[in-house]
């Protein structure tokens, strides 16, 4: 089988960094350029000794990948080499919040995740684990129930009761945006008719809260997150054969946790087609 160019230049790139010290050299150099002398400095002062050769020679073969470049006989980072030591750092940050959680994940999956958000997965340090049904069903409802502008859910299937404390909270005022999986797109217009009539809604009191009550499907849904005002987030993942978990959840109060939730949330919302009821 034939090799593309770009697999064997990142297998030549993964190889030369996984050897002693390449790692620690790149992140040495993502400051400031530095002369041979000053990258053995550095070295030495981390304990990490070398001799002034081994030292060039480490920089050399950095160079040969293209992740090095020098210039008046001081070493920096390529672009590609900055890009490639800030994506080492981010690996490391999600694969301890990975291991953190490990016991917890193992049951999950995080592949239904859109690409760019694996890459936040270190929110998580910043976020408390629900571990049962009751507890996040509770947590949840409360939640929406402080809302003082807006719910933002995302949801594989939605149960009547949140889709009618929502409604709820819609005729105060708050605004709704809810994504969910397509396959479940008629029984949601079902439940926006059953409400409307239960709560006996028409004229201008059913415009408004038909412009405040935002709904849209997207064949993809399997995450169940929601975001309410920019207070608190949660977000739980489907378990490993793909049924949806509505028994464990992540929330969090911090900014970047619940901007976290809010871009997935987003990407779904963007790509998914409007439900009229």
């Amino acid at each position: 089988m034939k090799v593309s160019h770009g697999f064997s230049s990142l297998r030549e790139i993964l190889s030369e960094c996984s050897l002693d010290n390449r790692l620690y050299v790149l992140s040495i150099l993502s400051d400031t350029p530095m002369s041979v002398a000053n990258v053995r400095r550095s070295l030495i002062e981390a304990g990490r000794e070398k001799s002034f050769a081994t030292v060039k020679r480490y920089l050399d073969s950095l160079k040969k990948i293209g992740l090095v470049e020098e210039l008046d006989g001081r070493y920096r980072l390529t672009n590609s080499g900055f890009y490639l030591s800030s994506c080492f750092e981010e690996v490391r940050e999600n694969i301890s919040t990975i291991d953190r959680w490990s016991e917890v994940l193992s049951g999950v999956s995080i592949s239904c995740l859109p690409a760019e958000f694996i890459h936040g997965l270190k929110v998580l340090k910043k976020a408390r684990y629900i571990a049962d049904s009751f507890s996040l069903i509770t947590e949840l409802f409360a939640q929406i129930q402080r809302a003082e502008r807006e719910v933002f859910l995302l949801a594989h299937r939605p149960s009547y009761p949140l889709f009618e404390l929502i409604g709820k909270r819609v005729m105060e005022g708050v605004v709704y945006r809810g994504v969910s999986s397509t396959e479940y797109t008629q029984m949601r217009q079902e439940y926006a008719r059953e409400f409307i009539k239960a709560q006996r809604l028409s004229g201008g009191e059913l415009r408004r809260f038909r412009g405040r009550f935002l709904m849209r499907e997207h064949p993809g849904v399997r995450l169940h997150a929601v975001v309410v005002d920019t207070a608190m987030a949660g977000i739980n993942f489907p378990y490993r054969d793909g049924r949806p978990n509505m028994e464990t959840a992540f929330v969090s109060t911090h900014r970047d946790f619940v901007m976290w939730v809010r871009g997935i949330i987003e990407y779904f919302w963007k790509q998914g087609r409007p439900i009229d009821f």
